[in-house]
């Protein structure tokens, strides 16, 4: 039976049971994010796993660090290592430096760098998302259709040795994202992760977007409606602007200016 003085389970509790420092850097390029940060005195570690909440994640700053490296400035980590065993640290992080505070009870959030001022706030009073004059807010959808969301791709893929349930189920091997894990003796390969699609997005021209310069909405077809679900100027594919109804369910002509008669722009007659 191994023999625990108080003085050993409180050495081990202590070394074993949870550790907080400050995080170096971030490598967001692993099927599961990894943090490089310092734990006790003298004591760095990196490719510590980083689990965030699904559906949301998000890459804390690298610290700021002075003319010989050392640290002045970071984000902090709370760490676990599970089972008590200081080979297996499991990190939350956290940033004070950029951290939204004094919200209401009951608020929810989503924020970048406290610079940018780029927020979406969900309060008592109404969903808001806000940006400065210098940036761009857009909303757009992008030129690809749904898939599903099955992350066993049905293939004839090698399992290149070992367990494939196993450690690759839990962490990528040597961190290369053209991995995956392949399963059943190669006939399945199961998909991780998904990339940020909002450079796509951009090209897209199917799209609302506010900048300090001006509003823009783009589609195959543009409608502008009051609650009454009546659309009231609609720009067409013909390349047409129909003003006080949309182009079908009225009658129209095309309007005249004092210089002449418009040449795309057409009124609702009557």
């Amino acid at each position: 039976m191994h023999r625990a003085t108080p003085l050993n389970s409180s050495l081990r509790s202590y070394s074993a049971g949870g550790a907080r420092g400050v995080v170096d850097q971030v490598d967001d390029s692993k099927f599961l994010q990894e943090m490089a940060g310092n734990f006790m005195h003298n004591e760095t570690r990196k490719g510590c796993e980083a689990p965030q909440n699904y559906g949301f994640t998000s890459v804390v700053f690298d610290a700021e660090k002075d003319a010989q490296g050392k640290i002045k400035s970071a984000a902090e980590h709370f760490t676990s290592f599970m089972g008590g065993s200081r080979s297996f640290p499991i990190a939350m992080m956290d940033d004070r430096r950029h951290r939204l505070f004094k919200l209401d009870k009951g608020d929810t959030a989503m924020f970048r760098g406290r610079g940018d001022k780029q927020q979406f706030h969900l309060t008592k009073d109404g969903g808001f998302w806000t940006a400065p004059q210098d940036k761009t807010v857009r909303m757009h959808l992008v030129q690809q259709d749904s898939e599903s969301n099955s992350t066993m791709d049905q293939g004839g893929g090698s399992s290149g040795g070992g367990s494939a349930g196993g450690q690759a189920a839990t962490r990528d091997a040597g961190g290369s994202s053209s991995g995956g894990s392949a399963q059943q003796g190669g006939q399945q390969q199961q998909k991780r992760g998904q990339q940020s699609l909002y450079k796509d997005g951009q090209k897209s021209p199917l799209f609302v977007e506010v900048t300090k310069d001006k509003t823009r909405m783009g589609g195959n077809q543009c409608h502008l409606a009051l609650a009454d679900g009546n659309t009231y100027l609609h720009c067409h594919t013909d390349k047409k602007v129909y003003v006080g109804a949309e182009a079908g369910k009225a009658s129209f002509d095309y309007l005249v200016t004092l210089s002449g008669p418009c040449v795309n722009s057409l009124g609702k007659i009557g």
